[in-house]
């Protein structure tokens, strides 16, 4: 029997099974498809996940986790973190409150004083908000002792949202500007951007951008050295097709093996990622889980990243582009097809693109799942994003070396669950978190980007360790 089972392929599961293998805790991490969490074509290596990862800097969540798991990344923090481009405008964003406040001044040297206004503000809330979260605060209250120390910190949770949400009012007045916040919060948060919810977007654009890293060969290099880490510390992975799932005192699934057979495996606890695939079956099924299943129905995706993967010539790119790009046209709202991110792999890293060649996956935002379109559908979204990519590289049609649209389309529609979508969060106090990682059970736990979304990356990792605490009987009330 298993302390823990942890079911799902993402990476709050992969931080869950982690923390808990490092604990002395027996687990077993059940993926429950064959998902790559790379693919490698024509000398090309891209991440299944193309969207930044946040909190690498030196105080970053992601970081701090690693350092004490021993784990050393083969990375570099990057400078500009995030290029944002439009028609007549290139802001280089590279998390120093300072340099980007001069940034954004060059560029709209009529704003000057709003801008000012703006990330004064920007700081001291973000700094409140990571306070919040270094006292463990429950954003979702649970208990009368969670409500209780929501209810005092709720004056100054109010004022600094109020503070924020005025200077932050004046700078959406401006078309250009808003943009901009939109284009920065599509991407390092799982947040839906036309719905800003100010203290968590305050955090995000403070502390995110600081901790952009490029890895070297792709990020799934990282990944492995967390398994391997897991697997050194006893933990077991396994791949299988579940069958049932019985959540009594002790946790039975009943699987299915390649060879057709159906043992049973049985654990003490079980987390569980909002990203499985049965993950909504599973709450319908379980009469003890209804009134969590309300809560999780009033949460609707609103966007969904569609990627097609490309490999260029070195002398299609801009000398001065950098790894994240963002090209929007700014007379268009978000659409399919607007804006475009690029991630880019830097020149010389031969992991991941030939000599002289760079791979790009080039993201967009979808109204509906991927998986929801046809292939004929899917391929005009994706000419249509290389036409919008080719007026920002006029030079990009002659240096393609390598396009395989079948294989891109396939990818989004197969795993699209693994990239978070983003959410529309309504009315919120503190814009953080959607769900807890506990349910009416006691033996289930919660984890992925669903549960902090306020937070991006940082939440799913936030979560995966959070479930983890629970299940090992911390973080109870």
């Amino acid at each position: 029997m298993y302390d823990t089972i942890v079911l799902g392929n993402d990476p709050g599961s992969l931080m869950a099974a982690v923390v808990l293998a490092s604990h002395g805790r027996k687990a077993l991490l059940l993926t429950m498809d064959d998902v790559p969490d790379f693919f490698s074509e024509s000398g090309y290596t891209f991440d299944i996940d193309p969207l930044p990862w946040t909190g690498m800097n030196r105080g970053g969540v992601f970081r701090q986790l690693l350092s004490h798991l021993g784990i050393a990344p083969e990375d570099h923090i990057l400078n500009p973190a995030l290029q944002i481009i439009f028609q007549n405008h290139r802001i280089d964003l590279c998390g120093n409150t300072d340099m980007d406040l001069r940034e954004m001044e060059r560029e709209f040297p009529d704003e000057g004083l709003n801008l000012l206004n703006f990330y004064s503000s920007t700081a001291k809330s973000a700094s409140f908000a990571s306070g919040l979260i270094d006292k463990n605060l429950h954003l979702r209250p649970e208990t009368a002792r969670d409500y209780i120390n929501l209810f005092r910190n709720m004056p100054g949770i109010m004022l600094k949202k109020k503070a924020f949400g005025a200077s932050l009012e004046n700078i959406l007045e401006k078309p250009l500007l808003k943009k901009m916040l939109e284009a920065q919060i599509l991407l390092l948060s799982n947040l839906d951007p036309r719905d800003i919810s100010p203290i968590s977007f305050a955090r995000t654009l403070f502390l995110s951008l600081n901790g952009l890293s490029y890895p070297k060969g792709g990020k799934h290099h990282l990944t492995a050295k967390l398994k391997k880490k897991f697997e050194a510390d006893g933990g077991v992975i396994e791949r299988y097709s579940t069958l049932a799932l019985d959540t009594e005192r002790v946790i039975k699934i009943n699987v299915k093996t390649e060879g057709n057979d159906t043992p049973a495996i049985y654990g003490k606890n079980i987390i569980i990622s909002t990203k499985y695939e049965k993950f909504a079956s599973l709450l319908e099924g379980n009469r003890d889980l209804s009134v969590f299943r309300k809560k999780y129905d009033k949460i609707k995706p609103s966007l969904y990243p569609f990627t097609i993967h490309i490999g260029v010539h070195n002398k299609c790119i801009p000398e001065k582009m950098g790894v994240h790009v963002v090209v929007s046209d700014e007379t268009k709202s978000i659409e399919n097809g607007n804006p475009l991110f690029l991630e880019t792999s830097e020149p010389g890293d031969i992991l991941r693109a030939p000599d002289g060649k760079r791979a790009v996956s080039v993201t967009t935002f979808l109204k509906n799942s991927p998986s929801k379109f046809n292939n004929n559908a899917l391929e005009k979204i994706a000419e249509s994003m290389l036409e919008n990519l080719g007026s920002f590289l006029p030079f990009l049609k002659e240096n393609l070396d390598f396009m395989d649209l079948e294989k891109s389309i396939d990818i989004s529609k197969s795993y699209h669950r693994i990239i978070n979508d983003k959410y529309i969060m309504k009315d919120p106090v503190i814009g953080m978190s959607f769900l807890s990682g506990k349910t009416p059970l006691k033996n289930v736990f919660l984890t992925g980007g669903m549960l902090m979304p306020g937070l991006g990356f940082e939440g799913e990792i936030i979560s995966g360790t959070t479930a983890a605490k629970l299940a090992m009987g911390e973080n109870q009330r």
